[in-house]
């Protein structure tokens, strides 16, 4: 039995409630293909880690979680939305084992998809049950983790023209790209539940560190990871050349010769590499020739710590909220995210 079984029932529990919220906002309705482009990828499930926490987020500081679903459901649907444009931007042909909507409705119907998905973030917002105070509250959290997100994804476009980037480059990067809508989780469920500021900025800081911990730990497990768990090639971010704070580690502390090692493999193998005679296998040994590279110089370790250090502070930030179930789920979360092997 996992210390997570509780935590995993009260996600899937939570899921199932959110899930109802967001089909009836993204409802089966004409323009038949648009809408069937907004529901693709709800569709194909997921954790909905994010609704999870503005539910409980919600609950830890004494709140009715139902009063939060439709913000909750809005969340989820802001993520969504990012989903569709990165896979624009970044060309990705699946997600979630499905086709991505790009490659099924085109770019023209998946942008309008991602544009009318955003409109129905503020109008769910505007249906939780609280105060109009509390609702432009929420619209502002929601409204500035859309602007955190665009500016994080700016940055992380800019990176792909550079062979390095720094870690202070990196981490405002994830700041903004992933940390700024766990953030807006937490600080959203808090709004609604509480009154009290201090346990506001509490859940606020709990969601940005827990978001920056998720996203250096999935950096960490692209190269640990057992391949069937991880569902994708060890490496992948390797291979397309992609920066993390592994990376920028490395480029601070490595060798100018290994360096140079190491960029004759970094990014050789974006995009479809198919029909050029490249033999998988001999990718996958480059590849783990530089994955020893980063071992030699402790990078894979440190951003493993940063990650594990980055949930402590989390669970530090929660201390300040009465002790309940709600918390330690919190908690608990916090621990899966750099625990988890997938």
């Amino acid at each position: 039995m996992s210390k997570f079984d509780a935590l995993f029932r009260s996600i899937k529990e939570k899921a199932k409630v959110v899930d109802d919220v967001i089909f009836e906002l993204l409802p089966e309705k004409e323009p038949e293909e648009l809408y069937e482009a907004t529901r693709h990828y709800p569709l194909a499930g997921g954790k909905r880690v994010r609704p999870f926490v503005v539910l409980t987020a919600a609950e830890a500081v004494g709140g009715d979680w139902r009063k939060a679903l439709y913000p909750a459901a809005a969340i989820e649907i802001l993520h969504t939305y990012t989903l569709i444009h990165d896979d624009i931007m970044d060309m990705d042909e699946t997600r979630r084992g499905r086709a991505t909507v790009h490659k099924v409705w085109g770019i023209n119907m998946a942008i309008l998809a991602g544009d009318l998905m955003y409109s129905v973030v503020f109008d769910a917002a505007t249906k939780a049950p609280v105060s109009a105070e509390k609702i432009v509250e929420i619209v502002r959290a929601i409204a500035r983790a859309g602007i955190e997100i665009c500016e994080g994804q700016a940055l992380d476009l800019e990176f792909e023209t550079r062979d390095t980037v720094t870690i202070e480059e990196y981490l405002k990067m994830i700041d903004g790209k992933t940390a700024a809508l766990f953030d807006a989780s937490a600080k959203i469920g808090g709004i609604i539940g509480t009154d009290n500021q201090e346990y506001i900025q509490a859940l606020s800081k709990y969601g940005r560190n827990v978001g920056m911990a998720f996203q250096i730990w999935d950096d960490v497990l692209d190269l640990i990871a057992d391949e069937k768990k991880l569902g994708k090639p060890v490496g992948s971010d390797i291979r397309k050349g992609k920066k993390t704070l592994i990376v920028a580690h490395f480029f601070q502390h490595a060798s100018e010769e290994d360096k140079a090692e190491f960029l004759k493999v970094f990014g050789k193998y974006a995009g479809d590499v198919k029909g050029k005679g490249i033999i998988e296998e001999d990718i996958r040994e480059e590849v783990a020739k530089v994955i020893e590279l980063l071992k030699k110089y402790g990078s894979i370790d440190y951003a493993s710590r940063f990650a594990k250090n980055l949930v402590k502070e989390a669970k530090e930030a929660l201390k300040v909220l009465p002790e309940s179930e709600a918390r330690k789920n919190l908690e608990l979360l916090a621990d899966f995210i750099v625990e988890r092997e997938y």
